[in-house]
C-alpha cells in the first residue's frame, strides 16, 4: 500500500513516467520508429525539398505532418498549403529554442523503423552539350 501512495505522490509532483522523452523532444513529440521524414531548419527554409515531400505525403496517408512552432509563419505557410492541398493532418509543435534542430516531421501512428528519414532531391541527369564549331570539337580533345 506505501508503494501505491509513494507512487502517486511522485507521478502528482512530478508528472506521469515518459519513455525517451528527450527522443520525443527531438522529433517534435513523436518517436523515431515512427518518422517518415524529418528535416532541419535550413531545409525547411530553402523549401527544396516540397516536391520530395509531397510525393511522401502522397504515399502514406496515415501519416501526419508536425512543424516546429519556433519558425516564423511564413516560414511555413508552404507545407501547410501542402498539407491542405493534400487533405492531410498536421500541427504546429511548440518547442523551447535549442531542444531540437529538427523543424519538420513526417511521422505514423504506429512505428516503420525507417532506416533515412532525410530527402534527397531526385537525380537530375545532366547532358553534355555536344560541341557544334569545329574549335569547341578540338578544345574538348585537348580538356
Amino acid at each position: 500500500m506505501a508503494e501505491n501512495i509513494d507512487d502517486y505522490l511522485e507521478k502528482g509532483m512530478y508528472g506521469a513516467k515518459e519513455i525517451n522523452p528527450a527522443e520525443k523532444k527531438k522529433y517534435l513529440g513523436t518517436y523515431r520508429e515512427r518518422v517518415l521524414v524529418a528535416l532541419t531548419k535550413e531545409e525547411v527554409l530553402t523549401q527544396e525539398y516540397l516536391p520530395e515531400l509531397e510525393k511522401a505525403i502522397l504515399e502514406n496517408n496515415d501519416s501526419k505532418l508536425l512543424l516546429n512552432g519556433l519558425l516564423h509563419y511564413n516560414s511555413l505557410r508552404p507545407y501547410i498549403k501542402l498539407a491542405e492541398k493534400c487533405k492531410h493532418e498536421f500541427s504546429i509543435v511548440s518547442r523551447l529554442e535549442g531542444e531540437t534542430d529538427i523543424y519538420l516531421v513526417l511521422a505514423c501512428q504506429k512505428a516503420v523503423n525507417k532506416e533515412d528519414i532525410h530527402l534527397y532531391k531526385e537525380a537530375q541527369v545532366e547532358q553534355e552539350e555536344e560541341p557544334t564549331s569545329l574549335l569547341e570539337k578540338v578544345r574538348k580533345l585537348f580538356n
